[in-house]
């Protein structure tokens, strides 16, 4: 569902920015990378806000049971905090990306992953953090992209910049973006709704052990569809 965000604001708004960049109007396309950046904090603070308010029956919806909940509890309460690293990482990367800087947009991706990997298992077992240890290597790998894009995109490669006036919220330019993004926003919040219908009918039918097989198989439909991610996002801005 957070993802879903960073569908609508990023590829919504970088194919447009692609669009006025081949025009050669960069001043229209920094309008769109600073509609998406303002979007994408406040989108960022409400998701996390509602959230921590309704914690319990979010998680419960999502197939946690009393047993799971504790731990649950442990990871979202920590993974939430850094929301607004995901949705800046990930919406920004696709104006990395639709520049020309495919190279940059996937260190992006591997910094992240890479850092998570090996964070994990020190968090968990060393440090003896358990799932809250996974939830803040997590942060802190996101974290790290993070910083990785806004420096790329503060810096002098970039071809385009985030200026303070284009941190004003246009209703014309948002209108654009979201309706180029719907279709993306759509697609994965509807991988949210299959979640929670799985996880609750697994639950009822099979427990807990059914939710933790779910979770994996989903693990392992994202890595087999990460290819198809990288062609379809790779070929967009073209």
């Amino acid at each position: 569902v957070v993802t879903a965000f960073t569908g609508l604001l990023g590829r919504g708004g970088s194919p447009l920015a692609a669009i006025r960049i081949g025009e050669g109007n960069h001043e229209a396309a920094e309008r769109y990378l600073g509609n998406s950046f303002v979007m994408l904090i406040l989108s960022s603070v409400i998701i996390m806000a509602l959230t921590l308010l309704f914690l319990k029956p979010l998680l419960m919806l999502f197939g946690a049971s009393e047993s799971t909940l504790p731990y649950a509890d442990d990871y979202i309460t920590t993974y939430i905090l850094g929301t607004v690293f995901v949705q800046l990482t990930v919406g920004m990367n696709y104006y990395i990306t639709t520049q020309g800087f495919a190279r940059t947009a996937m260190v992006t991706t591997l910094l992240g992953g890479v850092l998570n990997i090996v964070l994990d298992p020190l968090f968990i077992f060393a440090f003896g953090m358990g799932v809250r240890g996974a939830a803040l290597a997590t942060v802190i790998s996101q974290f790290a992209s993070f910083v990785w894009v806004l420096v790329f995109l503060f810096g002098k490669r970039t071809k385009l910049k985030i200026r303070r006036k284009n941190l004003k919220l246009s209703f014309s330019v948002l209108r654009e973006i979201m309706a180029l993004g719907s279709a993306p926003f759509f697609m994965s919040l509807s991988e949210g709704v299959l979640n929670i219908c799985f996880n609750n009918q697994v639950r009822n039918f099979g427990g807990d052990v059914a939710v933790g097989a779910m979770t994996i198989l989903f693990s392992i439909f994202q890595f087999l569809l990460l290819p198809v991610e990288g062609v379809a996002q790779g070929s967009q801005p073209i």
